[in-house]
């Protein structure tokens, strides 16, 4: 049961620093977000996708253990990080136990996160969504016309075509 419980350790200490990296792109996020950084948010996405690969990779990697726990501890109990720890001494108790406490409060806080950011971004799609209205109203009663003199139906025209 040591080697499981290092094993565990390990890959929560794994876990730990996943999910804080996570919660830092974020963070970061809702900074460019703020700002409109377009170019900042698409590389902020190409790095949550690399963290959520390895975040899924862990998360298998847990399951596993947790499999095997089930057969170290019997079927009848959980394998819960408190069950395991119920039966470690120190100072692996508390070490599984501090480390299943921060990855808790971390996995909280990015949940808070994604939230504020998913409706961050609703207002920004909102916004961008009233501004693209105002114009397309604007240019359907401005009076555009075409190369040719007729004037410009706006659905199925280039912007390339329209004389200024």
């Amino acid at each position: 049961m040591d080697k499981l419980v290092a094993e565990m350790i390990l890959l929560l200490e794994s876990l730990l620093a996943a999910y804080t990296r996570l919660l830092a792109i974020a963070d970061r996020r809702r900074e460019a977000m703020g700002a409109f950084d377009t170019r900042m948010l698409n590389g902020l996405l190409e790095q949550e996708r690399e963290e959520i690969q390895r975040c899924q990779n862990l998360e298998q990697a847990r399951r596993t253990l947790v499999e095997k726990f089930k057969r170290e501890l019997g079927r009848n109990i959980e394998p819960t990080t408190s069950q395991i720890a119920r039966r470690c001494p120190e100072p692996q108790k508390s070490r599984v136990l501090v480390l299943s406490a921060q990855l808790r409060e971390t996995m909280e806080k990015l949940a808070r996160s994604n939230s504020i950011n998913h409706r961050a971004s609703q207002v920004v799609a909102g916004a961008i969504a009233r501004v693209m209205k105002a114009v397309t109203g604007l240019t359907q009663q401005a009076g555009l016309y075409m190369r040719n003199g007729r004037k410009a139906v706006i659905r199925g025209i280039h912007v390339l075509d329209i004389a200024g």
